[in-house]
């Protein structure tokens, strides 16, 4: 099959967030199975990358990728070269899937889609979410009514990655079809490795024996760290270091810090930007237990990757993978109250996950079972 991506970011612009990694990883595994894989997208955060030009096709793992320039405005990511470039050859594919809703640059691929008798897939990767609608709404109700809930409903395919995802997306009505498909999350990559946890621990000074807490991702309103300062403050054992890893994207960084002052746990506060994954697996690796009290979270891979990599977690309940890990005994799945997040952190055991429940895993998030499920959607649609 000859098949489209197009998505509003590509590898390496890791900094935009986990759609970018699971986006590369179904395009890499479509490629490795003999299909034919574009990538069309922006240079969004990737403006200063000396290897990547512009309108130059380039292949990456096998996919062809081509990233064009983009300005970023009030309504979004717009390319204006991006956008001619779909209209001019969307016809050239069997079909096309599209990540991401709320940007010009999406409408453009639909309406060219449509107009070539393409069938399209959105994957609108929670934007459609409860949570979503309650940023912007003098925005988005009306982009909603003019232009988004057309691109939707003539998609053959929507793309949730939960059963939360769907449900929420219920209300819409839409009337194609839905495919509930997990976010690939490698686990081949995300594996446990003790002696990088080692050796992670010893260059930042942390001992062995000292509870090492861990949060991974975008620093935004949206995760819900608000939590933390109030439910670590509780704890009564003072034998723990609290990691952050990844971007400040709305101010939420300055605004722990000065919640942790005011407690006096700014000592036991450690902040990283994005790191690279390698070093992300020893972090995940070195952590005794993974804090993710999220607002709302479409899926969250960074808890199957700290899953993969042994690590226990604690998840809101808002968190959309949390319903397929009820299973799992080092998973606890809580409400967003500070007592009860401190009171479990406090008792919680910090041994390792087994291999056994890691092998589980990969049953349902493989980069193989998630590529082979998203191959029968495409097989149906280029019939």
């Amino acid at each position: 099959m000859k098949i489209l991506h197009y998505t509003p970011a590509y590898p390496p612009a890791w900094k935009t967030g986990g759609p970018v990694r699971s986006v590369s990883q179904i395009c890499e595994g479509l490629a490795a199975l003999g299909h034919d894989v574009t990538v069309l997208t922006t240079n969004v955060e990737l403006e200063d990358n000396l290897d990547i030009v512009p309108g130059r096709p380039q292949e990456r793992n096998g996919v062809k990728v081509t990233y064009f320039s983009m300005k970023k405005g009030l309504s979004g990511i717009r390319s204006a070269d991006l956008e001619a470039t779909v209209r001019k050859r969307v016809a050239e594919f069997d079909l096309v899937h599209v990540t991401g809703v709320w940007q010009p640059t999406s409408m453009a691929a639909c309406r060219a889609a449509k107009k070539a008798g393409v069938p399209y897939v959105i994957s609108p990767r929670g934007a459609l979410g409860d949570y979503s609608w309650t940023q912007k709404p003098w925005k988005k109700i009306p982009y909603w009514w003019l232009y988004e809930r057309k691109n939707c409903c003539d998609a053959a395919v929507m793309h949730y990655t939960t059963i939360m995802e769907e449900m929420e997306c219920r209300r819409f009505k839409l009337p194609g079809q839905s495919a509930l498909i997990p976010n690939s999350v490698g686990l081949g990559f995300w594996t446990y490795d003790a002696d990088a946890a080692q050796r992670w621990r010893s260059k930042n000074n942390i001992p062995v024996d000292m509870k090492l807490l861990l949060n991974a991702g975008r620093l935004h309103h949206k995760k819900g760290l608000d939590l933390l300062p109030e439910a670590l403050a509780g704890l009564t054992d003072s034998n723990w270091k609290m990691i952050f890893v990844g971007s400040d994207d709305d101010g939420t960084k300055g605004a722990l810090i000065t919640e942790f002052n005011k407690r006096g746990l700014s000592e036991r506060i450690l902040f990283i930007d994005t790191i690279p994954p390698e070093e992300l697996r020893a972090l995940y690796s070195a952590a005794d237990l993974f804090l993710l009290p999220s607002r709302h979270e479409n899926f969250g891979n960074v808890v199957i990757e700290a899953l993969s990599c042994r690590c226990p977690v604690i998840i809101s309940d808002h968190v959309g993978v949390a319903e397929d890990l009820t299973e799992y005994e080092e998973v606890t799945v809580l409400a967003n109250d500070s007592a009860q997040w401190s009171a479990v952190i406090q008792h919680m055991s910090a041994e390792k996950i087994t291999e056994s429940v890691v092998n589980s895993l990969n049953e349902n998030y493989s980069l193989n079972a998630v590529v082979s499920a998203f191959e029968n959607v495409y097989r149906r649609l280029s019939k």
